[in-house]
C-alpha cells in the first residue's frame, strides 16, 4: 500500500490550528496583562467604595470589600454635618471659572493661530508651545508675590477676588496646549466655509462664533475634560492662595481631615468618593466627544 503524502507530517488542518495558535498566542498574553493591570488600577477605587459605606471599625479589621452592614447615613453626614456640600459648591465653582476663561479666551487664539494671517504667526505659535517645558511649580512663588500685590489674596481679599486669584494662573497655565488642540482642530476645517462666509460680508469674529466655534464642540468636550480634572483636584496651587477654611476646595477640605489626632478611614473614604464622582460622571457624559475632540485635534 502506497503511503499517504503527508504520513509523517503534519496534517494541513493540524499546521492551519497551530498556525492560528501561534497569531493568537500574542494577543491572548496581552489580554491577560491588560486584565491584571486593570484590576490592580480598580481595586483602590472599589476599596474606597466599600469603606465609605462600613463602619470605621470594620475598615480597620476587615479585608472583605463587601461590608456586612451597608452605611449609607456615613455619606450623609459627610455631605451634611461636616458642610462637603459648600467645599463642593466652592470646587465647582473655581471649575467653571478656569473650563469658561480657558475656551472663551484660547479658543479665540486658536482661530487665529489656524485661519488668520498675520506676521510672525508660527513663531508665536512656536513660543506658546515651548511653554509646556516650563515647570508650574518653578513660577509658583513669583504668582503668589504678583497676587499679592494685586490684593487677591492675604487677609484683605474676598472671596471672589481670592477666586480669581486662584483661577487666572490656572487659566494660564492651561493655554499652550489648550491652543495647540483648538489650533490644530480648526485647520482640519475646510477652507471654503472661511471663505464662502468672508465673501457673504462677515468679519472673522462672526465666522469665529457663528460657524467655526459650534462646529468645533467635541475638541470643546475635550479640553472640558482635561481642565475639568486638572482644576477639581488641584492642591497645591488652591492650598498657597487660599487661607480662609470656608472657602477650602473639596481637595483642600480632604486634606484638613489627615490632620486630625485620629483619621475616620470611613469619613476619609465617604468625603473621596464625594470628590471623585463628579469627575466619573463628566467623563462618563462627554467620553463620546472627548475620544473625537482628541482625535481630531491629533491628526490636524
Amino acid at each position: 500500500m502506497e503511503k499517504s503524502v503527508f504520513s509523517g507530517a503534519k496534517r494541513p488542518a493540524e499546521y492551519s490550528m497551530l498556525g492560528k495558535f501561534r497569531q493568537a498566542l500574542p494577543s491572548a498574553i496581552a489580554y491577560i496583562l491588560l486584565f491584571g493591570y486593570a484590576l490592580l488600577s480598580v481595586y483602590p477605587f472599589l476599596w474606597m467604595v466599600s469603606s465609605s459605606i462600613k463602619s470605621n471599625r470594620e475598615v480597620l479589621t476587615s479585608q472583605s470589600l463587601i461590608p456586612t452592614q451597608i452605611r449609607f447615613d456615613i455619606l450623609i453626614q459627610v455631605w451634611n454635618e461636616l458642610n462637603f456640600w459648600k467645599y463642593f459648591v466652592n470646587s465647582a465653582v473655581i471649575t467653571l471659572m478656569v473650563i469658561a476663561g480657558v475656551v472663551i479666551i484660547y479658543s479665540l487664539a486658536g482661530y487665529g493661530f489656524a485661519k488668520t494671517n498675520f506676521w510672525g504667526r508660527e513663531v508665536f505659535f512656536l513660543g506658546f508651545l515651548a511653554l509646556l517645558l516650563v515647570p508650574g511649580v518653578s513660577v509658583l512663588i513669583p504668582l503668589a508675590k504678583i497676587l499679592v500685590a494685586l490684593g487677591l489674596t492675604g487677609r484683605d481679599a474676598t472671596q471672589f477676588s481670592t477666586y480669581v486669584g486662584v483661577t487666572m494662573p490656572m487659566i494660564n497655565g492651561a493655554g499652550p496646549l489648550t491652543i495647540l488642540l483648538f489650533r490644530n482642530y480648526f485647520s482640519r476645517l475646510p477652507q471654503e466655509l472661511h471663505d464662502a462666509a468672508l465673501i457673504d460680508g462677515c468679519g472673522e469674529f462672526g465666522i469665529y462664533w457663528r460657524i467655526f466655534l459650534p462646529l468645533s464642540l467635541p475638541v470643546i468636550a475635550t479640553i472640558g475634560i482635561l481642565n475639568f480634572v486638572a482644576t477639581w483636584n488641584s492642591y497645591i496651587w488652591p492650598s498657597i492662595v487660599i487661607n480662609n477654611a470656608d472657602w477650602y476646595t473639596l481637595p483642600l477640605k480632604l486634606k484638613d481631615l489627615d490632620l486630625q489626632t485620629v483619621i475616620q478611614w470611613n469619613v476619609r473614604m465617604a468625603g473621596s468618593l464625594i470628590t471623585t464622582i463628579p469627575i466619573i460622571v463628566v467623563f462618563l457624559f462627554l467620553q463620546r466627544y472627548y475620544i473625537r475632540g482628541i482625535t481630531g485635534a491629533v491628526k490636524g
